[in-house]
């Protein structure tokens, strides 16, 4: 076994015992992603994009793992993290790995309570570019899926479920004066699913799009802003209305990043910064009555 294998396996072990989480892709996943208002459907370039858009799984070129904590409005927090691992083998592509831990509480009369019930999701998907007979196209396609399975421990049942989202990335070779690259990602939801109880997970419509500006701004002396990402998403989760997230990301002096968006109308801020192999995110979304926050640690090897 190598030295990278080693690393993965040993974190591994010490994340998996800490995954649990809540309802099918409900939450943001990544402070990079809370910074930037959740808009990354269309983005899709790093691990966390197993859980955002499996399409993107195969635009990664080394092993990326990510694992984060944040505190939520309601006081309930979270842990998570994923995983891209790039193959040759298994019908190539890029495999990832994602899992997610929140406490379920409610608010009711603006005491917090435990509804008592502890929800664990786990996804494991695969994506790759469709390149073979797709070469006079007039974009490159990206294809994905990622099945999740839940459990719902509550004080006197469990509950399991699972669910499979597909996920569709779309690069138009011809893309606007000014920009690098142009993204779209397609994603449905839960669409497979099974029941939780008497109940199945709710399914949902993503669409996002996602653009690399080919552009450097000099703000004032000796500050530089490049690699700017623009983005948007619309989604649509079943029997709710629509929501809008934007979002935007910048890299000052190839070293500190910095992140701005709004979801459904909450505005969002976040930092990073970039060492050698490592990156630190922190992400707030400023929720109405009290804020939303993650930071997280991304090891790319």
């Amino acid at each position: 076994m190598n030295i990278k294998k080693r690393w993965l396996l040993g974190i591994l072990i010490v994340l998996l015992p800490s995954i649990s989480m809540a309802n099918f892709l409900d939450l943001e996943i990544g402070a990079r992603q809370t910074g930037m208002g959740g808009a990354f459907v269309g983005i899709g370039d790093d691990a966390s994009t197993v859980y955002w858009n499996p399409a993107g799984l195969d635009e990664l070129k080394s092993v990326e793992i990510i694992y984060g904590y944040g505190r939520r409005h309601n006081k309930g927090s979270i842990n998570c993290f994923s995983l891209a691992q790039p193959a040759t083998f298994l019908a190539g592509g890029t495999w990832g790995l994602f899992g997610l831990q929140e406490d379920v509480v409610e608010i009711k009369d603006d005491t917090i309570r435990r509804k008592g019930t502890d929800e664990t999701t786990i996804g494991l998907g695969w994506g790759k570019k469709m390149n073979g007979g797709f070469e006079n196209m007039p974009f490159g396609l990206l294809l994905g899926a990622t099945l999740k399975l839940l459990k719902a421990e509550e004080k006197d049942a469990t509950n399991r479920g699972a669910a499979i989202d597909i996920g569709l990335l779309l690069k138009p070779k011809e893309i606007l004066p000014g920009t690098k690259e142009i993204k779209i990602g397609v994603v449905l939801r839960n669409a497979l699913r099974t029941k939780m109880s008497e109940k199945k997970p709710a399914s949902g419509f993503n669409l996002g799009f996602g653009i690399l500006m080919d552009k450097k701004i000099t703000l004032g002396k000796g500050i530089n802003l490049n690699n700017i990402i623009l983005s948007a998403d619309a989604d649509h989760p079943e029997g709710e209305s629509l929501r809008i997230r934007l979002g935007t990301e910048m890299l000052v002096n190839q070293k500190l990043f910095w992140r701005m968006g709004t979801n459904n109308g909450d505005l969002s801020l976040g930092t990073g910064i970039k060492s050698g192999q490592w990156q630190i995110d922190y992400g707030i979304s400023l929720n109405s009555p009290k804020p939303s926050q993650q930071i997280s640690a991304m090891l790319t090897y």
